[in-house]
């Protein structure tokens, strides 16, 4: 043997220790009983976890250890284990002081080389904090789900993929869903068609640049059911960390009541419009013809018998003319839309016709399709939007030509409206746009059931589009007078 080999050997024996050395040694309770559950071995660590000495253990039945309400446990576990020999899981023991240890428990049958069941060998680890903390996390798991089940707005939670992670109680009543039937689906199952294109091009452009388009901020979009009925809400989305990754959360309310009254109150005003309107047409107009053409009579025969004064009454004549056409101007204004007689189309042609004089700009209505809608209600907001976008071509994007076009797709009417503007982002450095016609503009579209998007086509030009549901259109072709 060589000296290496000898000092290795030296070494080795002066580590040697005997397993009797090595259980006391180990900082968990080390317990070993016969196959009856008496006491035949006890260690340090079961000393400082429990408080009992050995010599007040060793012979004693190990149901000393079991809480006073579980001690009729401890047979049905002795048995498990001399039948099954082995067990494990976190156990609730009793210390000599009286007080509960939560432990983590590992059991198993002690054999002899024959392999005949000799006695039971269990280890225990102290596990209080790591229980604490655990109840402490229950706990806050519980309020946070308690708040999330009672809590009136829809909150929904995604991944960076778009998949869904949480969906409670109020989300499930708006959309028609159970949380169970979403877990893991992408988000876009809840939108629209005019949404889901735009909804990851949104989330990596985020990841990518940072760029917060949609998050930290609250913005009405709509939503679609279960059913694949579409309605108003207002979402608001945040980002958290969780876990080294990124969760979003969407907070919604269900705009729809809220919608259906504002619906009801813009119905009313656009009804007493209309009444102010025929009044103006039927009444004051019909009495400034009558006095114009009893005026403009009188002023002949003033000037056929010579009497001073036809040429001042003559002026009077047209003054009440200019009275009677800019009355029938309001009144065509208060009630853009005739259902009856040529419906939308005809009202957006005259618009363009009266923004062309009033204006001096070049504004048409391109030939297509002829939309006759249904709701005059939609009809009217779809006539306000284009005469707000023409009014905000002129006034802030200083247009001289403005083309507009209403055209059938496949599920949408689409209201299109460009202009050579200086567009919004120029006329906003300007300080001219205070951003309200924009405003009222895509209230008018949420309130048909449809969206406003504002950007740019190819050629520059400012382009407005507003695309509200198919829901009640008829379609006449210009090749036929029939409904389709």
């Amino acid at each position: 043997m060589d000296s290496q080999e000898r000092a290795r050997s030296n070494i080795l024996e002066s580590y040697r220790f005997s397993a009797e050395d090595i259980l006391e040694n180990i900082y968990h309770a080390i317990i070993v009983t016969d196959l009856d559950g008496n006491f035949m071995y006890w260690n340090e660590g079961g000393e400082r976890l429990f408080g009992y000495k050995r010599e007040e253990l060793i012979g004693r039945k190990a149901s000393i250890l079991y809480p006073k309400t579980k001690r009729d446990n401890f047979q049905r576990d002795l048995e498990r284990i001399n039948n099954g020999g082995m067990m494990t899981g976190q156990w609730l023991g009793r210390a000599k002081n009286g007080s509960w240890i939560w432990l983590d428990v590992k059991t198993r049958l002690l054999k002899d080389e024959e392999g005949e069941p000799i006695g039971i060998i269990g280890s225990a680890c102290d596990i209080e904090q790591q229980k604490k903390v655990e109840n402490r996390l229950e706990e806050s798991t519980a309020r946070a789900k308690a708040i999330l089940e009672t809590t009136v707005e829809g909150i929904i939670t995604i991944n960076t993929r778009g998949n869904i992670l949480s969906f409670n109680k109020a989300a499930e009543e708006m959309f028609g869903y159970k949380e169970e039937e979403l877990l893991g689906k992408n988000v876009k199952v809840l939108m629209p068609s005019q949404h889901k294109e735009n909804h990851d091009r949104y989330i990596n452009n985020y990841l990518r640049t940072g760029e917060k388009k949609v998050i930290g901020s609250g913005r009405e979009v709509r939503g679609k059911r279960k059913d694949g009925s579409t309605f108003p809400i207002e979402l608001a989305v945040s980002e958290v960390k969780w876990d080294h990754q990124k969760i979003f959360t969407g907070f919604i309310k269900d705009l729809s009541e809220k919608r259906d009254l504002e619906r009801e109150i813009i119905q009313i005003s656009e009804e007493e419009k209309r009444r102010i309107g025929q009044d103006l047409h039927d009444g004051l107009g019909q009495m400034l013809t009558g006095i114009g053409l009893m005026s403009q009579n009188l002023a002949k025969k003033m000037e056929a018998n010579g009497i001073p004064g036809a040429t001042e009454l003559k002026e009077i004549t047209e003054m009440i003319r200019e009275a009677d056409n800019y009355a029938r101007t309001l009144s065509h204004s208060l009630t853009p839309v005739e259902m009856e007689s040529g419906g939308l189309k005809l009202s957006l042609e005259q618009l363009c016709s009266r923004a062309q004089k009033l204006f001096d700009i070049d504004c048409v209505l391109s030939e297509g399709e002829e939309v006759i809608l249904d709701s005059q209600t939609v009809a009217i907001h779809l006539y306000r939007i284009a005469q707000e976008a023409i009014s905000n071509a002129v006034k802030h994007g200083k247009a001289d030509k403005v083309e507009i076009r209403l055209q059938c797709l496949e599920d949408q009417i689409r209201l299109l409206i460009e202009d050579n503007g200086i567009g919004f982002t120029e006329a906003g450095k300007n300080g001219s746009n205070d951003g309200l016609g924009v405003h009222s503009m895509r209230y008018r579209a949420h309130m048909s059931g449809g969206d406003l998007h504002i950007g740019e086509n190819r050629q520059g030009y400012t382009q407005i589009e507003c695309l509200v549901p198919e829901s009640g259109k008829q379609v006449k072709t210009n090749k036929s007078n029939m409904l389709l």
